[in-house]
């Protein structure tokens, strides 16, 4: 999420006996002996196959932060009932990433809890967009310990995910000054993810925090089995989006790169206003509909702005719920 950094709400690298708790779960976690996915059966190839799956995507949206395994500082699980719901409710995909490592410690423990997660949200037939990192700001380089983490959540996911309905991102966002100063970074964090996931299609986006403005800098990377990222929190009438997401379509036509817009709020005047924001989606999700660009809200859980959920429940605010049926 561009230009509003906002607090972790649960910050369980404070709370010694969360931790525990999260690596008994973990724990418990490694010593199954298959994921819900593995347990359905066989998944189609992926490469290709899972490109044209995030192509054909049309509504999802973003479980933020540390909502998708724990609450009131409380490691949790969703659960399969919680995932079902969720994809009833409209969604046929969801988008996930690790929190920071000074929030998580450099350990398995959580990205355990989130590949766990991402297991039981495959199984209720959600294709899942899920990143390793939340952000790199090209001013405040990561440190030995954030690239270990880096690679140690690289190979967990790699080897704990399904690529046929998986896609791994590096990274949630990116802040760079200039594409020049991003792509060797974008570059070295797709060939190190690449390294350890050969069959999982990566997504990346943009140097200024996913923007669609970014994004039209910028080649796609010589991995052809890649997807591209848009964030959007511009708002505006429908003349206003089709000038900006005509340009992203036209990008995704040249390059033949799938695009998706991985996280899309309303104006940052909307963040607190449901009205406001179903106006804004309103507006937006029939456009990107007829440009078959599809759309992952943020956010389902966030704490306090830009908040789909209708209280705990896995479901929408009834305004939002009727402003987003268009894509359903």
């Amino acid at each position: 999420m561009p230009f509003m950094p906002t607090p972790l709400s649960i910050p369980l690298g404070a709370i010694p006996l969360g931790r525990r708790t999260l690596a008994t779960m973990a724990t418990a976690t490694l010593l199954a002996p298959a994921t819900a996915a593995a347990q359905q059966g066989a998944r189609p190839a992926a490469a290709e196959g899972m490109r044209g799956r995030v192509a054909a995507l049309r509504l999802g949206a973003n479980l933020e932060r540390w909502f998708p395994i724990a609450a009131n500082n409380h490691a949790r699980r969703l659960g399969p009932t919680w995932w079902t719901a969720f994809r009833a409710a409209g969604f046929d995909h969801v988008r996930m990433f690790v929190p920071k490592v000074e929030e998580t410690g450099g350990g398995p423990e959580v990205p355990e809890l989130f590949r766990e997660a991402t297991a039981d949200a495959v199984a209720a037939g959600l294709t899942v967009l899920l990143g390793l990192a939340d952000t790199y700001y090209e001013t405040s380089p990561w440190n030995e310990a954030n690239w270990r983490a880096f690679d140690q959540r690289a190979r967990l996911m790699a080897d704990g995910t399904d690529p046929a309905w998986v896609a791994l991102a590096p990274l949630n966002e990116p802040a760079f000054d200039n594409t020049a100063a991003w792509r060797p970074m974008r570059e070295q964090m797709l060939t190190r993810l690449r390294s350890v996931a050969p069959r999982h299609t990566l997504a990346w986006g943009g140097r200024e925090w996913c923007s669609w403005r970014s994004l039209l800098e910028i080649e796609p990377p010589a991995d052809r089995n890649t997807i591209a990222e848009v964030h959007d929190y511009q708002g505006g009438d429908t003349a206003a989006v089709e000038w900006r997401f005509n340009d992203v379509a036209a990008w995704r036509t040249k390059h033949g790169v799938p695009v998706v817009v991985s996280e899309l709020g309303g104006a940052f005047t909307a963040a607190a206003d449901v009205p406001a924001w179903a106006a804004d989606l309103r507006q937006s999700l029939p456009v990107l509909a007829r440009l078959r660009l599809p759309a992952t809200l943020w956010a389902f859980t966030h704490g306090g702005h830009w908040r789909l959920q209708d209280g705990e429940a896995p479901r929408p605010k009834a305004a939002l719920a009727a402003a987003i049926a268009v894509r359903r």
